[in-house]
C-alpha cells in the first residue's frame, strides 16, 4: 500500500474548482451583512454561486426590488470582499 503525502492531498483539494466555488460562496455568505447592510440581510440570503453567478433569495418583493436596483453597488462591494471578477452577475429571486 502506498501513501500520498498530506501536502499533495491538500494541494489537490485546494485546486479543486468545486471547493474554491464553495469557499467563495461561504465567504460571501459570511460577509452578507456587511455587503448589503444589516436591514436587507434580514430578508435576503445567498443560496448559490456558480460560474460567476450569485443567486440570492429574498423574503419580500420590496427587498427584492431594492437588491435589483443595488446590483452595480453590490457587485462593487462583493469585489472588495472576494476579489475582482469572481462574481459577474447577481440573480435575485
Amino acid at each position: 500500500m502506498r501513501f500520498t503525502p498530506i501536502e499533495k492531498l491538500l494541494n489537490s483539494v485546494l485546486r479543486d474548482k468545486k471547493y474554491q466555488r464553495g469557499m467563495r460562496q461561504a465567504h460571501i455568505e459570511e460577509k452578507w451583512d456587511e455587503i448589503v447592510g444589516e436591514q436587507i440581510s434580514k430578508y435576503s440570503r445567498v443560496i448559490g454561486f456558480e460560474r460567476g453567478r450569485l443567486l440570492v433569495e429574498c423574503d419580500h418583493d420590496v427587498w427584492r426590488a431594492t437588491l435589483h436596483q443595488m446590483k452595480p453597488e453590490l457587485l462593487a462591494r462583493i469585489e472588495q470582499v472576494v476579489g475582482k471578477g469572481v462574481v459577474k452577475e447577481i440573480f435575485v429571486k
